[in-house]
């Protein structure tokens, strides 16, 4: 399948992959697309729906500035899997649910107040990355620091999975930059919001307010994005050390990362002949041959994929199903059709310290139909189906 709809609603063309993208998020992407420095076209991937400012789902080429919410808010968010020598079948009900709940144990999980996301005694941890912070956003990692090493809540998770073909058994983890993301989204958005007005820019909504790259407003932001996208990847593989432990404990192997993939990002790349800002918000690069990792519900398969460079998408793919519906339109559904969540999983063990009924399979698109949307932007190489879970 190609594009599979294509609307000119003012500005730059806006190309469709999607599967039943609503209107809001149709209205997102004309004002991206109205923005003058968008380049060709803007995309949106099979899984889009609506997010702040631009589509979960949304591609944007931008010559010579950066738009901070079509990066969004998780800046550097992303997947990882880890791969085993383990065969399935040698593994027990009884295996899964020891490894799911040592995991459980040993990766703090929640949000805000009531979420268990903070390092044993509260004391801040150790870290080391490459670059400094700025002291812009030194106050953020300072508060940040005590979060590095966990999950998290809503969509992110931690899954066993084994190969459909291969039959060997994996990890996948979702997670990103924690509230030093979100702070650094937020400092930068309200910046350039401010800029708007004092450069007297005319914006189609004032939520994809920009910086100029050769401002140094825009200067900053993508200094503090690179810092936030580090930041991503630490945690990451600090939630990997954890899960090792974990599955060593049970399982008696040492997990091997396989692949780590952003979808919340923007990088400077050419595509047709320019020098392009390429913000992608809940979206992979997917370069021809480059791996990606789209993980479906809690229930249903994973991919691993190959990139095909499509051109039209700026060498991208989907990072998901991609939610069809609210959380609480999925618990009104759920409860005006009598739907268990224990059906929904199956054999698939769930370990979360509240209820997820709004993160279940009713949440989300059917990734079988997204990831056939997505034939000319990735080829799946393999199919993981989930053994157990566990949820922020």
């Amino acid at each position: 399948m190609a594009v599979q709809e294509v609307r000119e609603l003012g500005g730059v063309p806006i190309k469709s992959w999607g599967i039943d993208v609503e209107s809001d998020a149709w209205n997102q992407m004309r004002n991206i697309s109205l923005l003058p420095f968008a380049h060709r076209h803007v995309a949106m991937m099979p899984d889009a729906h609506p997010g702040y400012a631009m589509p979960i789902g949304g591609v944007l080429a931008a010559k010579d500035c950066v738009v901070p919410y079509a990066i969004g808010v998780d800046i550097g968010c992303g997947v990882v899997l880890y791969e085993m020598d383990i065969d399935v079948d040698d593994v027990t009900r009884a295996d899964i649910k020891a490894v799911m709940d040592q995991v459980r144990t040993n990766v703090p999980v929640g949000n805000g107040p009531g979420g268990s996301h903070q390092h044993g005694d509260g004391e801040a941890t150790t870290w080391g990355l490459e670059h400094d912070p700025s002291d812009r956003i030194r106050p953020f990692v300072d508060a940040a620091e005590k979060q590095l090493g966990t999950l998290g809540g809503g969509n992110h998770f931690l899954e066993l999975q084994y190969g459909e073909d291969d039959r060997k058994v994996y990890f996948m983890l979702h997670s990103g930059s924690r509230s030093l993301g979100k702070k650094t989204c937020d400092l930068h958005v309200a910046v350039a919001q401010k800029a708007a007005k004092r450069w007297h820019i005319e914006l189609p909504h004032k939520d994809v307010a920009y910086l100029p790259l050769d401002t140094d407003e825009g200067k900053a932001y993508m200094a503090d994005m690179r810092f936030a996208m580090d930041w991503a990847v630490e945690n990451r593989r600090r939630m990997g050390e954890a899960v090792t432990r974990a599955i060593e404990a049970h399982l008696g192997e040492t997990p091997r990362p396989k692949a780590d993939c952003h979808h919340n990002f923007a990088a400077i790349e050419n595509h047709f002949g320019e020098d392009v800002v390429v913000h992608r918000k809940g979206a992979v690069r997917a370069r021809e041959g480059d791996t990606v990792l789209i993980p479906g519900s809690m229930s249903t398969a994973s991919f691993v994929g190959a990139g095909l460079g499509n051109r039209e998408t700026f060498m991208t793919c989907q990072h998901g199903a991609g939610r069809l519906r609210s959380r609480a339109a999925t618990r009104k559904k759920m409860s005006a059709e009598g739907t268990n969540l224990d059906d929904l999983m199956g054999d698939v063990y769930l370990n979360s310290p509240g209820d997820v009924s709004d993160e279940s399979s009713v949440a989300y698109k059917d990734i079988e139909s997204v990831m056939e949307a997505s034939d000319d932007l990735v080829r799946p190489t393999q199919r993981l189906l989930p053994l157990g879970v566990v949820k922020g």
